[in-house]
């Protein structure tokens, strides 16, 4: 399948319009990264790159041999991710293949950022290893986690989150997956109100044990307070492809408008419609999901839509 896409696309040319979308942080395995390294030498470079800019190890960055936890794991997580994402990007462009338009949640929408030119790559890197000094959460607040929620398309969300469900919020929604009767939702908030929340539905929701902050909810102001001051001293640029917002339905166009984007993206939840919307309005005909963490199979409908996961994947293009 990636093979006949490739082709299509080098058929077409620069006649076709390319978005791209990316997903959000989760855990890598080495063979996993180690693989795209040895087998791309573009990707290499960008993890060398990386590693330059915040003083860690590259093998160490690539294998994913790192010794900590809570946040010192979720800052080079990050950077590691955003380096592969790049490097695929880059052999891509390579093969001149590049997107017209981009997109991502979370983590992926801070790399879309870069990828769309509205922060470079040196303050990219340095910002997220920077979130490796973010605070502890204040001794006296209840534990917090996310859940993942798979409800029927008909099932109103506001049952799930507050008012109805205080402390709990709505932090990702991955909308309608493959057949059109789930909707897939990631929540946040506190442990214990999820927990209940589980069990209550032991069906739909499951807690993501790996997971334990409430990101994108007002839970985790602390870290958006945090981050703010090193966020406001980056020097940001007007983006030069259509950079799609996963807050809501718009473009980010301007330099303050990416800056305000890195403040509250801590704070926002994220929606793939909001991604898939906007990338239709803009006329891109086909969409390629780059990389781990974006929900696979989506209903994208008119675009045709493709994911490169794996280093096959990518060497198929």
């Amino acid at each position: 399948m990636y093979r006949a896409f490739a082709d299509f696309i080098h058929s077409r040319g620069r006649c076709m319009t390319i978005a791209y979308l990316l997903g959000g942080q989760i855990p890598l395995e080495e063979k996993f990264v180690t693989d795209f390294c040895v087998r791309f030498p573009a990707v290499r470079e960008v993890f060398e790159q990386a590693a330059d800019r915040t003083g860690l190890d590259v093998s160490e960055l690539i294998a994913g041999t790192f010794d900590g936890e809570g946040e010192l794991v979720q800052s080079f997580g990050a950077v590691r991710q955003a380096a592969l994402i790049i490097g695929m990007h880059d052999v891509l462009a390579d093969r001149g293949i590049r997107p017209d338009a981009i997109g991502g949640l979370s983590l992926g929408g801070l790399v879309s950022a870069c990828l769309a030119g509205g922060v470079d790559r040196p303050g990219l890197f340095e910002m997220l290893h920077y979130q490796r000094l973010i605070p502890e959460v204040p001794a006296d607040t209840p534990p917090q986690g996310m859940a993942v929620a798979a409800l029927a398309t008909g099932d109103e969300i506001e049952k799930y989150i507050g008012p109805a469900r205080p402390g709990i919020y709505l932090a990702a929604d991955y909308d309608v997956v493959p057949g059109g009767d789930k909707r897939v939702l990631v929540l946040s908030g506190y442990r214990a109100e999820l927990t209940a929340l589980a069990a209550e539905q032991p069906r739909r929701i499951r807690m993501l044990e790996e997971y334990v902050g409430a990101f994108h909810s007002p839970l985790v102001q602390h870290v958006a307070d945090f981050m703010a001051e090193h966020v406001s001293a980056m020097t940001f640029y007007d983006p030069k492809i259509t950079l799609c917002s996963p807050h809501q339905s718009g473009v980010i166009r301007t330099a303050d408008e990416v800056r305000e984007f890195f403040l509250t993206n801590y704070l926002n939840p994220v929606g793939v419609r909001f991604l898939l919307d906007e990338v239709n309005r803009f006329g891109a005909e086909s969409a390629i999901g780059l990389g781990p963490g974006m929900p696979q199979r989506l209903v994208a409908e008119p675009l045709i839509l493709t994911s490169v996961l794996t280093a096959d994947d990518l060497a198929n293009y």
